[in-house]
């Protein structure tokens, strides 16, 4: 039997703050029987309840999650999902692999697309294409090898000098840009709402309803505070979460990371942020800042980490202000409306844990920091998986599995040497 725990976060999400007002669905309460459970009710997990239902159409699908649809991870992140995911290091001896993980995320992406569709989901879904920013040599550099190889790949980009980035996103802070445009923006509370809120009615819903304990009998039997679940499956789609039952210990690291999104600006100031309606900019170091545009008139800053476990407010608001204001000093009059934290699950090789772990027991974790996409294609394939459908070597050979990671003390140790030296490396990128 394992217990599980889950973390309350500081600050709401901006995201969905920005929203209507929701009523979240009751808790669960009293004795179940279900065919199908699954644990977490974010990309992979709603993915996951409604392909089940599209493929076992008589089933009772149970999904419960420990928060409200729009406030947990899912609905914290930056908003940018894309059919290709490209490394922020693209070089010809990892193209192959893009190549290879490109044709599953496109899947993926369609997947949800059509989702988003056929329910009308209003969630700013928007082409925008997506900018890598260079603010050092170092990252400039990197921009034009991996525009070279993309060239060769046959997909489309546009290097961006000084100038360019300045009209396009109102700031000379960087040296240079990479324009991809095969990318999307969109407003990930949104989206994590409309998903969950136009599941179909053989899937039930249960929010604020914190899983307590996991145990195998017969079957899988999930208790949670008044309640109970008897089910023949169970999925755990709680990313790095996934760790507070006992499973993926050696596989996930769980990182918080930061956004901010300003108050809105007036006429003049909007004005100020580029010509672009729309942008996105992915910093060109792994430990760098990620900024875009929010509507006409606000800006979202994400950056900061911390290993398991969330920053002081105080200190989130100060840094993230800081980064704000080197890219965007004639801007210091316009505050942060909204500041807040989220987690996810980073793996030691970038790869995602996906698959059994043990008699009707599924898991998918270690998004790395890109769960939209992969985590609607994850979730999707673990309900075809699960009921026998498709062959999935392929993707399983595509994506690799998450490698070992060194228990503690080492782990800790390692996470802040490595931290401390990449954001040395990372300097003005961050």
């Amino acid at each position: 039997m394992t217990r599980s725990r889950y973390h309350e976060f500081n600050a709401p999400s901006g995201w969905n703050a920005m929203l209507p007002a929701r009523r979240p669905r009751p808790a669960i309460t009293g004795a179940h029987k279900a065919k199908y459970a699954i644990v977490g009710a974010g990309y992979t997990g709603v993915a996951a309840a409604r392909r089940l239902i599209e493929l076992d159409p008589r089933a009772e699908v149970i999904l419960v999650d420990a928060s409200t649809v729009g406030e947990g991870s899912s609905g914290r992140n930056s908003g940018f999902t894309r059919p290709i995911e490209l490394p922020i290091e693209l070089t010809a001896a990892n193209a192959g692999k893009v190549g290879k993980v490109g044709r599953f995320n496109q899947e993926g992406f369609a997947y949800l697309h059509g989702i988003i569709e056929a329910h009308g989901i209003d969630c700013g879904l928007t082409r925008a294409g997506v900018i890598r920013g260079a603010a050092t040599e170092l990252g400039e550099g990197r921009l034009r090898a991996s525009h070279a190889v993309l060239q060769e790949m046959g997909q489309e980009s546009t290097l961006l000098r000084r100038a360019d980035m300045e009209d396009r996103v109102g700031t000379a802070y960087y040296r240079c840009g990479l324009y991809v445009p095969e990318s999307y923006l969109l407003q990930p509370a949104a989206l994590i709402r409309g998903l969950a809120d136009s599941l179909p009615a053989g899937v039930a819903l249960y929010e604020r309803s914190l899983v307590r304990k996991l145990a195998r009998r017969e079957k899988w039997h999930l208790e949670l505070d008044g309640a109970s679940v008897l089910a023949d499956h169970v999925i755990l789609a709680t990313n790095a979460y996934i760790k507070q039952f006992g499973y993926l210990l050696d596989r996930l690291v769980a990182t918080y990371t930061y956004a901010a999104i300003t108050e809105p600006m007036g006429p003049a100031d909007s004005a100020r942020i580029g010509s672009m309606p729309a942008w996105g900019i992915l910093p060109a170091h792994r430990m760098g800042t990620t900024c875009r545009r929010v509507g006409r008139d606000r800006l979202l800053v994400r950056s900061l980490a911390s290993y398991e476990g969330e920053l002081s407010p105080a200190a989130v608001r100060e840094g993230l202000m800081k980064k704000y204001l080197a890219r965007w000093p004639h801007l210091s009059h316009v505050g942060l409306e909204h500041v807040w934290g989220g987690a996810t699950a980073f793996t030691m090789n970038g790869s995602p844990w996906w698959g059994r772990l043990d008699d009707g027991l599924y898991a998918s974790g270690g998004c790395n920091g890109a769960g939209i996409t992969k985590g609607t294609l994850l979730g999707k394939r673990l309900a075809e998986l699960i009921t026998g459908h498709g062959d999935h070597a392929a993707l399983a050979e595509a994506f690799g599995r998450a490698s070992w990671i060194a228990p503690e003390p080492f782990r800790t140790i390692g996470y802040k040497v490595i931290s401390r030296k990449e954001l040395k490396r990372a300097g003005a990128e961050a």
